[in-house]
């Protein structure tokens, strides 16, 4: 056979293009990192093997242990070139699983990546601590990569000597369901940082180090990602910026305070990835400094997608990416009350945006019946130079009864008179300021998900007759708007992405 010819650094290569096609998730790295993966390329001859074996920093090579992976299968002994996995992130704490986590630590020099998730049973957690703690009370001189997720008693884990030294050349660490105070032990010894996800309590603590004081010790940050919702009454944003030259990805979850603090006090000049993400669902919202720091990266809004869901509103930002090859991203999300006023602070946001799309989760029937139209229209007039508007079906008429009415604060028609219509009995707009959307030029409507394709012709024809009063209006000042059925049902790929939350 030919491919029995082909050289070995073309076999490598053919190997590593198999092996990108299994992506760089960690689920994918699972995968790859099994009997599907290079298990299998290694198993095909031994020329193969030798080929696969002869180059793991090229393809990634890793034993890759979960608490479902019979111990020996890997064969740690007779491959022991390779840096090992502990994988316990999705774990069922039996007798069996625990023993099996001993096991794969005993090769402590070649463990490079440990995630291990803790028991929500309370019978076990304290258990399952103390044999985390034990079973990493080692030193870990490979170790780039930490997860803890849901472990009680954090404390204990991270007061070994052992482990707190392998610590502080960490590249990547993950923390989740922890409270702040406990982690300042760990992150005050990583300076190596690359990557940084935490999910804690609050990100200002009376009882010890606010987490922008941990991370103005890590020079080499470039991802951070933050879920935190708990703040106190008292406490007060930073009035210093810290300064992370490296940083380019940054996501928060959380509330508006916490969220102001950290657009306060972060000094990013390498950021080209702001993701925030808020929940608050008071009338008003208020995240102090956002709008200055938006301006200072440069960010400019061009898309939002409205998505309505029981008695609250989602409303999703997108802006352009640095690279001219990507996809606009979505980098701000924001959860309220319905149309609740945004506050000075979205406001500004909200007016670059020239693309609109106005939705529903699949499972729910649209209505915009939570709130009145005054109160629709007022929170339609912060977007002014949207030149599109896409509807999911089902909103239609709701929608066409919002825009035929006039601004909320636009002055009365100058010409005509306040009562004045047209032939049809539509009113006069004098001018581009008495319209919702003065820039708009396209109403496009889908049908939705496949339950919903199945619109008559008939239907599809009453719903573009809903928006004829709007459309003769338009036309009759000079600002013309087409009205049409999405023949191909297809939205721009950034309405497609989901929430990071």
């Amino acid at each position: 056979m030919i491919i029995d010819n082909l050289p070995d650094e073309v076999l490598l290569e053919i190997f590593d293009l198999y092996r990108q096609t299994f992506g760089d998730q960690p689920s994918s790295e699972r995968v790859w990192n099994n009997k599907n993966g290079w298990f299998k390329l290694a198993h095909v001859c031994h020329n193969w093997r030798s080929v696969v074996l002869a180059s793991p920093s090229r393809l990634r090579l890793r034993l890759y242990f979960a608490s479902n992976t019979p111990t020996r299968a890997a064969a740690p002994e007779r491959l022991s070139h390779l840096p090992i996995i502990v994988d316990y992130s999705n774990v069922i704490w039996k007798a069996s699983a625990q023993k099996r986590l001993i096991s794969a630590l005993r090769y402590p020099d070649r463990v490079c990546r440990i995630a291990i998730r803790g028991s929500y049973d309370y019978d076990v957690s304290d258990k399952i601590t103390e044999l985390v703690a034990e079973a990493l009370d080692l030193p870990f001189p490979a170790l780039e990569s930490l997860e803890l997720y849901n472990i009680t008693s954090i404390k204990r884990v991270f007061l070994s000597t052992s482990l707190m030294t392998s610590i502080q050349s960490l590249r990547h660490l993950r923390l989740d369901g922890m409270p702040l105070t406990s982690l300042s032990p760990l992150l005050s010894v990583t300076r190596s940082l690359v990557d940084l996800a935490l999910s804690i309590d609050r990100v200002f603590s009376a009882e010890g180090p606010s987490l922008l004081t941990h991370l103005q010790h890590m020079p080499h940050l470039r991802n951070l990602r933050v879920s935190s919702n708990y703040c106190l009454p008292d406490d007060k944003p930073p009035t210093t910026s810290i300064l992370l030259p490296e940083l380019t990805s940054f996501r928060f979850v959380g509330e508006c305070t916490p969220a102001g603090w950290f657009v306060a006090g972060l000094d990013a000049p390498s950021l080209r990835e702001f993701h925030i993400s808020v929940t608050d669902y008071s009338r008003r919202l208020h995240i102090p400094y956002l709008t200055k720091f938006i301006r200072a990266m440069g960010i400019v809004f061009v898309a939002a997608r409205l998505t309505i869901s029981g008695p609250s509103l989602r409303t999703d930002l997108f802006a352009w990416p640095h690279r001219i090859d990507d996809q606009p991203s979505k980098i701000f999300t924001v959860k309220t009350q319905f149309a609740a006023d945004p506050g000075s602070e979205l406001s500004a946001m909200l007016t670059t945006v020239e693309d609109i799309f106005l939705s529903s989760p699949v499972f729910m029937i649209p209505s915009l019946s939570y709130e009145d139209p005054v109160t629709w229209r007022k929170f339609f007039e912060e977007f002014r130079n949207v030149k599109i508007l896409r509807l999911l079906h089902g909103l239609e008429m709701q929608v066409a009864e919002i825009l035929r009415q006039p601004a909320v604060n636009a002055p009365p028609p100058q010409e005509a008179g306040p009562d004045a219509t047209t032939p049809s009995g539509t009113p006069i707009f004098a001018n581009r300021s008495q319209f919702i959307f003065p820039s708009l030029e396209e109403i496009v409507l889908y049908a939705g998900t496949p339950d919903r394709s199945t619109i008559g012709e008939t239907e599809r024809a009453s719903m573009l007759k809903s928006f004829g009063p709007f459309v003769t209006a338009r036309d009759e000042v000079g600002l013309p708007v087409k009205v049409f059925w999405s023949t191909d049902g297809e939205l721009p790929r950034y309405f497609m992405t989901d929430s990071w939350y």
